[in-house]
């Protein structure tokens, strides 16, 4: 049930009756302004409001107003804010069961601190005000559609034409909607600076108690010529009627459409009085089915004026045809005497030229409504059909064309009229037998396009090196939208192709290119048929060729490039580190790992990263962590990555691949120096002595000590040698226990196995641990990989990244093995538990005795080559005298065969 006010109710029915003894004794007149011109007023508007009043920035109302005719319910509307930046919010919502009648006004109000100062009481309040430059909306419960809105800033998302300005000052002031001449509240332009007046010291908030104020509206609109047909000099007269009465001053006029040209009746009488007749006098060539004028705001001022008693006339007219319409209420019809004409012909159904439709629809449209249209006037060109045709307008038809000879015709069809057309218009003139200026035609297509697939000219077969390129002819031009790469079907051996077409741009000629290959062999493109259509529609038939098949044989190896990255810095003090990787052509990216990548310069513990650039050739490589500073100098040994059809890189060339390390050093804070201590004189108290800060623990350090990628002998005595002989040494090389709990090891970052997180174990200072692969599950690759160690926090605590394992229990040591610096050795004799060696048994491997010494006596500090002749497993201990002597030869010794004009001796 609505909600209306009774008090409402009253106060209109005291303005009814004042009005009318008003019009007895003399009415007060208030000037209808001239510009802009008026718009229709649909619904409420906002009235009257302000952002800053007497009471500060919070001194805000909203004045809502309906301006029409009829109630409207606006339960659920929403008063919307928004700031100068064009952030937006509700402020208010209206109540259920709320409706304005005709006339009536409604106040939303901000009620918060020094909120609304004024007397007259808000029907709605809200408390989250607007900012002083912001804007308001009236929107439906979407918060979407906006009714009415007024802003105070560009910025302001809500606003209509040009901005107001922003209100200032402590007076009493707001703005409202009406024009300089006064009246009512029903001027809207949507222009808020046309809209609205600046009430310098007086604001007007009324509510919906206050005395309604109906705007002077056109109820209806009509003629007291009767019905009938009218001819050139023949005089019209139109009567419009307002709301109430209205003074008339210059010459309003009311623009009629009258045909090729519009007429206007000029005022005649009427002022004073509620209605105003305008006369118009039929000139030649003026045409009408049905008189009635352009638009809803047909009725303009023309420099003259339209005073009402009570606030502004809006001077919008019923819609033309609509209800209290001249269109509606009279059917006056002007003839010109001259005959209908025949305007077009068009397609319409399909509207495209070319078609394989068997049923073709064209529209015929007349210069004005005509009679007795049947398919006995028409005829087919080009074709049979029947026809029929159906209404659209009195001036408009359709005429449809079907069956007949259109399911196997080709060529084209047209629309004639028929010699023994009879069509008239609404006074009886005939339609002269004259087509149309425009007169549009089907061009119908009924058979199938061909295609020919043959090697593009100068196409070499066999070939290796991508694109391979064919010529995909069509019997006539297609539809290329309906033509892609999967209309392609590959016959051949050849295999993983992209495919790639150009169309030469007659739509008839393209080109077929293979533009990655992955896989050698043949490739045989075919189009299947009914994959794609001409213009009209038909499907392909099956491709044809006479040599449509080109052997691809790539055997080139993809070359590679490393460099410093554009803009890295050199030398560099944060990380990451960036270098560009170039391959030849695009390689299989999956198989391009961190552990493709070789580190050649001084700095250690390097964790890379890769990064595809997306064209599976160029490549970003980036070091994000490294242990020890120095020189990263990133190389890609041979046979690590492929292409895509299987051949191995070459090894990576380079002209800049190198970037020295060099982070700034982390300050070390001076010691504060201790004050003398001053003697203190007796009997003054002695301070108390300020106690010493402890020293801080020293730090727990722990470092992977030895590692074995390839297992050869079975280390973990479980029976077996596999990779569960893999292992990890860590040391202690600190001088505090160190709890293992939370320590993680793992392999290359993000790759691989996943993280082995160690036990609760407490290694005392120098002692040693062993996790075996069989044990953690961490995988160490033979074709190179990372060792890392973590701490429970998640940072790196170790890490070393080895290339290529060459041998069976070929380890990776420090040495001397203190855990505490960065001398890896990559040549070491497995020793897991036991101290670090260059050389040792399986039968007698080096112990924790300073006094043992290993099997082979190479010093550990001697160059690896020395240990690689000498000692197993590549020397098989060679330096044991027993393998010169142990056959009666001494001094030297010819070697037999041997390929050289020179003796050979050995000793």
């Amino acid at each position: 049930m609505m909600r209306h006010f009774s008090l409402a109710r009253s106060l209109f029915f005291l303005f009814i009756l004042a009005s009318l003894l008003t019009a007895l004794a003399g009415t007060v007149r208030a000037p209808v302004s001239a510009a802009p011109q008026q718009q229709v007023v649909f619904s409420v508007v906002i009235s009257e409001f302000r952002f800053l009043g007497p009471a500060g920035g919070n001194d805000e109302f909203i004045e809502l107003y309906n301006p029409t005719g009829s109630p409207i319910d606006i339960s659920g509307w929403l008063i919307r804010g928004s700031n100068s930046a064009g952030s937006v919010s509700t402020r208010a919502t209206i109540p259920p069961s709320t409706s304005l009648a005709p006339g009536q006004y409604y106040l939303v109000a901000n009620t918060s601190t020094n909120g609304y100062s004024g007397a007259v009481l808000p029907d709605l309040t809200y408390t989250n005000g607007i900012t002083d430059d912001g804007g308001v909306a009236l929107t439906l419960p979407d918060s979407v559609t906006i009714i009415d809105a007024v802003g105070l800033s560009a910025g302001s998302a809500y606003k209509e034409g040009t901005p107001l300005i922003p209100l200032s000052g402590t007076a009493n002031q707001s703005y409202e909607r009406k024009t300089a001449g006064g009246g009512g509240n029903c001027n809207d332009t949507d222009n808020n600076q046309a809209d609205f007046i600046w009430n310098q010291t007086t604001s007007n908030p009324q509510n919906s108690a206050s005395l309604p104020v109906a705007c002077i509206t056109i109820t209806n609109v009509t003629s007291p010529n009767p019905d009938g047909i009218y001819t050139t000099g023949n005089v019209i007269d139109v009567a419009v009627s307002f709301s109430a009465a209205v003074d008339v001053t210059g010459n309003p006029t009311l623009l009629l459409e009258t045909g090729v040209t519009d007429r206007a009746a000029s005022y005649l009488s009427g002022s004073g009085t509620n209605t105003l007749t305008f006369r118009y006098t039929v000139s030649s060539g003026d045409a009408s089915n049905d008189l009635d004028y352009i638009s809803a705001s047909a009725l303009t001022l023309n420099g003259g004026s339209i005073v009402g008693a009570v606030g502004n006339a809006v001077l919008i007219l019923p819609n033309p045809g609509s209800p209290g319409s001249l269109g509606a209420n009279k059917n006056i019809m002007i003839d010109n005497g001259a005959p209908p004409s025949f305007v077009s012909i068009r397609r319409q159904s399909p509207v495209s030229t070319a078609t394989n439709s068997d049923t073709l629809t064209f529209r015929v449209t007349f210069n004005e409504t005509v009679m007795g249209v049947d398919p006995t006037d028409f005829v087919v060109t080009g074709a049979t059909g029947v026809l029929s045709v159906t209404a659209v307008s009195g001036d408009v038809y359709d005429v449809m064309v079907s069956g007949g000879s259109l399911p196997s015709y080709n060529g084209v069809v047209g629309l004639d009229l028929s010699p023994s057309e009879d069509i008239v218009d609404v006074f009886g003139n005939p339609l002269p037998l004259i087509e149309p200026a425009t007169d549009e035609t089907y061009i119908v297509d009924n058979i199938s396009p061909s295609v020919m697939i043959e090697q593009a000219v100068g196409q070499a077969d066999p070939t290796g090196m991508p694109p391979v390129q064919f010529a995909v002819t069509f019997s006539e031009p297609i539809n290329a939208s309906t033509f892609s790469v999967s209309d392609i079907r590959q016959t051949g051996t050849a295999n993983f192709i992209t495919w790639n077409i150009t169309n030469s741009g007659d739509n008839q000629n393209f080109t077929l290119s293979a533009i990655s290959i992955g896989q050698n062999g043949t490739l045989i493109p075919v189009i299947d048929s009914g994959r794609v259509a001409d213009s009209a529609g038909n499907l392909n038939l099956a491709s044809g060729g006479v040599d449509n098949s080109v052997t691809y044989q790539d055997t080139i190896q993809p070359t590679v490039t490393i460099n410093q990255a554009g803009g890295q810095a050199d030398p560099a003090i944060a990380l990451p580190i960036n270098f560009t990787v170039v391959f030849s052509e695009p390689i299989l990216a999956s198989v391009f790992t961190p552990s493709d990548i070789t580190q050649t310069g001084t700095a250690t513990g390097i964790t890379w990263t890769i990064t595809n650039s997306g064209d599976n050739r160029i490549f970003t490589v980036s070091a994000t962590t490294v242990t020890v500073p120095g020189t990263i100098r990133p190389v890609i040994p041979a046979n690590r990555v492929t292409d895509l059809v299987g051949n191995t890189n070459l090894a990576s060339t380079s002209t800049d691949n190198t970037v020295t390390y060099s982070p700034p050093p982390t300050a070390t804070p001076s010691p504060t120096r201790t004050p003398t201590r001053t003697r203190t004189p007796t009997p003054v108290r002695t301070p108390t002595r300020t106690p010493t800060r402890a020293p801080a623990p020293p730090p727990p350090l722990i470092a992977i000590n030895e590692f074995l990628p390839r297992p050869g002998s079975d280390w973990n005595n479980d029976g077996l040698i596999n990779q569960g002989d893999e292992y990890i040494e860590l040391i202690n090389h600190g001088v505090v226990n160190v709890n293992l709990s939370g320590y993680r090891l793992d392999d290359e970052a993000n790759i691989g196995s996943s993280p082995y997180t160690l036990p609760a174990i407490t290694l005392k200072p120098g002692e040693r641990v062993v996790f075996y692969g069989s044990q953690t599950g961490l995988l160490l690759s033979d074709g190179g990989d990372g060792v890392r160690l973590l701490k429970p926090n998640g940072q790196l605590a170790d890490a070393y990244n080895y290339s290529v394992v060459d041998f069976p229990d070929q380890a990776f040591c420090r040495l001397p093995d203190n855990g505490g610096a960065d001398d890896w050795n990559e040549n070491c004799f497995p020793t897991p538990g036991l101290r670090n060696s260059l050389s040792g048994s399986a039968l007698r491997p080096p112990t924790l005795v300073d006094v043992d010494q290993p099997l082979c006596p190479i010093a550990d500090t001697l160059p690896e080559e020395f240990v690689f002749a000498e000692c197993a497993p590549f020397g098989v201990n060679i330096w044991n005298r027993f393998y010169w002597d142990r056959f009666g030869w001494f001094g030297a010794r010819p070697l037999p065969f041997i390929n050289s004009k020179w003796d050979v001796f050995a000793d």
